[in-house]
């Protein structure tokens, strides 16, 4: 069901600022440009756009975080009917782009630069976590807005991420695409690690016939160590990008339903924001660092989540993500594109997602159903 979002206390001085943050970053996700019109890249998404509005590269991860946003859009966080038909629009554009890329490319490139051939190691890998969180995308697509050749774009995606990790108990990183590369570099993105904890949440939400029975059983035992892991206290990383990836991917196997499931996220929540700065910050690792809107809507988004589901009792964690919010709200520009970092000067496609989703949840705390089901379903 569509619903129109009224905010608490639209009158008020905070009802203003979620509000009209919302309004601008979903404008800005429907309209900016991020989504190419046109050319033999039509209906895919940027990942980011430069000072000039121009977007750089195309990639298959953000699309399937798009495609998912779309569908969340659709189901309840839409700011009007009007951007429900347009989130429908780019989401079919969206899956159009997908479906062709899964299709003609045996290894799709990591990412796809617009103006003419560039050295990056990235496209020397294809990465299991960028093929599941597509998957996933084409999974919400097909059920707000189903075709059939998607069905078969997913079936693709989800043959390649076993390929990846056939012959391994747990979802392994990558396969090397360039025979002249001998390894990649050493990064949380090209180990395996906790962040693959959502990507094999996302495929126990697929069908069984798609992703197939041996995958489906490497994605629960995948989804068991990693959680096994964080809960002896072991951080397997030091950047807390990966480390909410993974809480995120635990909160998506819960559905949103009380449980241990819950309680197992809050107690690691907990210890995460251990780092959390007296202004309401989080920096990009354990030891510190820059911070970054990524990390601060992701941990918005958990801790709202949490909350919504009476977990995260007392005052302290209002103030404490209260402060979280009003740290992420920096970020948003005027038209609604939501920097990386306060030192660079271009609007970030993945950042404007999970923004737009934690202000949304930070809106609705005072309604009567604070967090729907669709957050945990459609968590971007």
């Amino acid at each position: 069901m569509t619903v129109e979002l009224r905010l608490p206390g639209a009158a008020t001085l905070e009802g203003a600022r979620y509000g009209d943050a919302l309004e601008r970053i979903e404008g800005w996700l429907l309209r900016s440009g991020i989504q190419l019109d046109e050319g033999d890249q039509r209906g895919a998404i940027a990942g980011w756009l430069d000072a000039e509005g121009r977007p750089e590269f195309v990639y298959l991860e953000i699309a399937g975080y798009y495609l998912t946003a779309m569908a969340w859009l659709s189901s309840c966080a839409a700011c009007s009917s009007e951007h429900v038909e347009a989130a429908r629009l780019r989401a079919r554009r969206a899956a159009g782009w997908v479906a062709s890329l899964a299709s003609t490319h045996n290894a799709p490139p990591t990412r796809l630069y617009l103006s003419g051939e560039r050295a990056d190691w990235r496209n020397d890998g294809l990465f299991s976590f960028d093929l599941a969180m597509a998957a996933r995308g084409m999974a919400a697509a097909r059920n707000e807005f189903p075709r059939r050749k998607d069905t078969k774009a997913l079936a693709a995606l989800c043959t390649k991420i076993h390929r990846i990790s056939a012959g391994s108990d747990l979802m392994m990183s990558h396969e090397l695409v360039n025979r002249a590369t001998a390894e990649l570099p050493d990064r949380w993105s090209t180990r395996s690690g906790p962040h693959h904890l959502k990507a094999a949440a996302a495929l126990l939400f697929l069908p069984e016939q798609v992703v197939g029975k041996a995958t489906m059983g490497m994605a629960q035992r995948t989804c068991e160590h990693w959680a096994r892991t964080l809960w002896t206290g072991t951080w397997p990383c030091q950047e807390l990008h990966p480390l909410l990836y993974a809480l995120e991917g635990m909160l998506i196997r819960t559905g949103g339903r009380e449980g241990d499931g819950l309680r197992v996220v809050e107690r690691l929540f907990t210890d995460l924001m251990d780092v959390q700065a007296s202004d309401g910050t989080l920096p990009e690792t354990i030891r510190g660092g820059t911070v970054r809107s990524d990390v601060l809507a992701q941990a918005l988004r958990i801790g709202l989540l949490l909350k919504g589901r009476e977990y995260l009792t007392g005052s302290v964690w209002t103030e404490r993500l209260d402060r979280l919010a009003d740290a992420l709200l920096e970020f948003v520009q005027p038209d609604g594109g939501v920097l990386f970092a306060h030192d660079q000067h271009i609007s970030n496609t993945w950042c404007a997602m999970f923004a737009h989703q934690a202000l949304f949840l930070r809106a609705q705390v005072h309604m009567p159903e604070p967090v729907p089901a669709a957050a945990f379903e459609l968590l971007v």
